[in-house]
């Protein structure tokens, strides 16, 4: 059993650490405006910062339009499951209710497994119980990161993503030392989604993926 703060309240809801993490997502990263809830623009910011760290100047440069078309489809497939509203933004409570629906899914998904094995995966969509659309936004959050485009991120490169979003440089080193096992594992981008998959979906505060964010600590 876990402990007491980051087990569920309720049958029905999601773990207050996994909450915690997934507020911490939301407005430090998501809400990239900072206006309290997610809308296009948010996306739209992001990406283009991910085009100008790229280079990528040219209105019809082929990378430019695909960054555009990739973040306007994640927008959309987000905006699908979780603007319960149809208002066009997506609150923070908004946010958490999707994560509680598709934990709650996956919960019944893994229990209609056990009772008949050979039952297919209802889970169309998504990605080790991760929404496709996060899959693709992961994709991109790498590449942000990877400043020099070699395909791998170093603690330098984290250290100063991290910066701009507030996070303080010994903070970012150490959460990567941990995550890098002492910098002995490559983060590519395979190992980075294993990373961030863990993120979104632990409960357990001593796993790896719960420090890619730079943020040490979750239970304060």
């Amino acid at each position: 059993m876990g402990n007491e703060t980051s087990s569920a309240t309720q049958e029905n809801d999601i773990s207050s650490f996994r909450k915690e993490k997934l507020l911490h997502e939301f407005h430090t990263f998501f809400d990239f405006n900072k206006s309290g809830y997610l809308d296009w623009k948010d996306f739209d910011l992001c990406r283009q910062e991910i085009c100008r760290i790229s280079g990528w100047k040219s209105d019809g440069q082929e990378e430019r339009v695909r960054a555009c078309n990739v973040f306007l489809s994640v927008w959309e497939k987000l905006q699908a499951v979780a603007d319960f509203d149809s208002d066009g933004h997506i609150t923070a409570e908004e946010w958490i209710k999707m994560w509680t629906n598709l934990a709650l899914n996956a919960a019944t998904s893994k229990k209609s497994k056990i009772k008949d094995r050979n039952r297919p995966p209802p889970a169309a969509g998504l990605t080790h119980n991760i929404p496709d659309w996060l899959d693709d936004y992961i994709e991109y959050r790498f590449s942000l990161y990877d400043r020099t485009r070699d395909g791998i991120i170093d603690i330098e490169e984290f250290e100063y993503v991290l910066s701009d979003f507030g996070v303080p440089a010994k903070d970012a080193r150490t959460a990567f030392i941990i995550f890098s096992k002492n910098q002995e594992k490559v983060v590519d981008l395979e190992y980075f989604k294993e990373l961030s998959f863990e993120y979104f979906q632990s409960d357990e505060p001593s796993d790896l993926g719960n420090f890619i964010t730079g943020r040490l600590n979750f239970l304060d």
